[in-house]
Formats: structure tokens, sequence, C-alpha cells
């Protein structure tokens, strides 16, 4: 572990695309290295058996088996203490977060994410961080942190109960659109210009495709999902023509409740 003074790191997402980006960031450090990575459940298993690295940065949904089933099997290992684990998912609730307690989770974190933070919370753990000993202004990035992560929860939560399938592209724009919006309601007024642009850019697409993505989860949920969940929500702003929210109203919506009740109104 830490051969050369390098902190080696395997890394398993089901995402290729953010698999190869984030080597790339880490082959770009001086002190990191991505040694291997893995799109799959069991791949991902066999990788960190077999390279013993220091860190494990780690997705929960994985195709043939997710991350708490590995999880599950390094504790039956003895190797789980062993590891230093940050679990990166955009399916973190409430819930989720209790069974994670049940392991040796250094930090966990909800996508989309910056990658440079998390590089930044490796390095930490490399030095045993202690929250008291951090600067203000440390102090105050890590409450901000914590205060995202549980808004973006928050945000899972009702989306989860619309009936909004996780496993589809959709789902990650329209969270990210909801938790951008909630900032700045601003950019509702500016979907086409503004909302879906910034979406796009931060996850390398296109802007039509963010448009059509976030369309086909709505479409989802209201046809598939829990559709009186959604009409109690709505009630009058769903549309007459299409007879569901359109992306706008969806958004607006959501991200105005979720002012209100944050108090967050900005005059």
């Amino acid at each position: 572990m830490q051969k050369n003074d390098l902190t080696e790191i395997v890394i398993v997402d089901q995402d290729e695309d953010f698999t190869q980006k984030f080597k790339q960031e880490l082959k770009d450090s001086e002190k990191l290295q991505c040694i291997a990575t893995a799109n799959d459940g069991h791949s991902g298993l066999e990788l960190i058996v077999e390279k013993d690295p220091d860190h494990v940065v780690i997705d929960l949904i994985l195709p043939h088996m997710d991350g708490l089933s590995i999880l599950d099997r390094l504790q039956e290992k003895n190797k789980i203490n062993e590891l230093n684990i940050i679990v990166l998912s955009s399916f973190l609730n409430e819930q989720m977060i209790k069974l994670l307690q049940n392991y040796e989770i250094d930090y966990f974190m909800s996508k989309p994410i910056d990658l440079d933070c998390v590089k930044r919370r490796i390095k930490d753990i490399d030095q045993n961080y202690d929250l008291k000993q951090y600067s203000q202004k440390v102090k105050e990035q890590s409450a901000e942190e914590n205060k995202n992560v549980i808004l973006n929860l928050e945000i899972t939560n009702l989306l989860d109960e619309f009936g909004v399938p996780a496993n589809i592209r959709g789902y990650l724009y329209l969270r990210n659109a909801i938790f951008l919006s909630i900032s700045d309601l601003n950019l509702v007024n500016s979907i086409t210009k503004k909302l879906y642009p910034e979406i796009a850019v931060k996850f390398e697409t296109e802007s039509n495709r963010v448009e059509r993505a976030i369309r086909h989860a709505i479409k989802v949920a209201w046809e598939r999902g829990n559709q009186r969940k959604i009409a109690e929500y709505f009630g009058y702003s769903i549309s007459e023509t299409i007879g569901r929210p359109t992306n706008a109203q969806f958004i607006a919506k959501v991200a105005d409740n979720f002012r209100l009740k944050n108090n967050m109104i900005i005059n």
C-alpha cells in the first residue's frame, strides 16, 4: 500500500466514461494513482481483493453485484477495515445512509460530483484529518457540502415517491435540474438557454439530450409511477395539452416548494 509514495486507488462504477475520466484526473495528480477500474460488481470485488489498494471509490448501483454486496463480501473476508472506502452514488437516501453505517465507510457523496472534491477527500483521509483542526474556511465548505447532500437526499426521496426510475439517465438530469433551480429559480425561466446547457456541460452531453431525457423521466413516472402522488403535488399546474407536467412546470414546482420549505425565498 502507498508504494513509491503513491496512494493507490481502485474505482468501481458502471459508468465507463466516469471511471476513465476520473482515472485521467488521478493520473495528473502527483500522489494519487488509479491502479484499476471496473464497471460491474464481480470484477470490482476481484480487483479490490487482488490489488489491495489504499482507497476504493465505489458506486452502489452496479451490474451483477451491487455495491452493498461488495461491502458484505469485503466484510466477510475481514478486509473492509484495511481499506479506505468512499461511496459515490446517485441513490443515496436516508435508508441507504443508515445501511452504510454498518460498514467502515470513510466518506459518501451524492452524484453528480466534482472530481476535485473527491480528490480532496482522499487526501484528507490519507492525512487522518481532524475536523477540529480544519480552518474556518474548510469548516464552512464542509457544512455547505453536508447541506447539499441533505438537499439531494430530499430531492431523491421525492422523485422516488413520484416513481421516477433511478436507473434512467433522465433521473440524474432531473434531480440536478431541481437542485440548481432551488438556489436560482430564474434558471427555469431560461430552461433552454441556461439550465439545460449547464447540466449538459456537467454530464458532458448535449442540451437537447438533457431535455429529452428529463421529458422521458417525467413521462415514465406519470404513466407507470405514482400518478396519484404526482397529481396531488402538481394540481392545476399540469399541462392540459399533454396531460402531465412539462419539464419546466415539474422543475419549477418542485424547486419552489423546496425553497419555501427551507426558507430560501429571495425577493
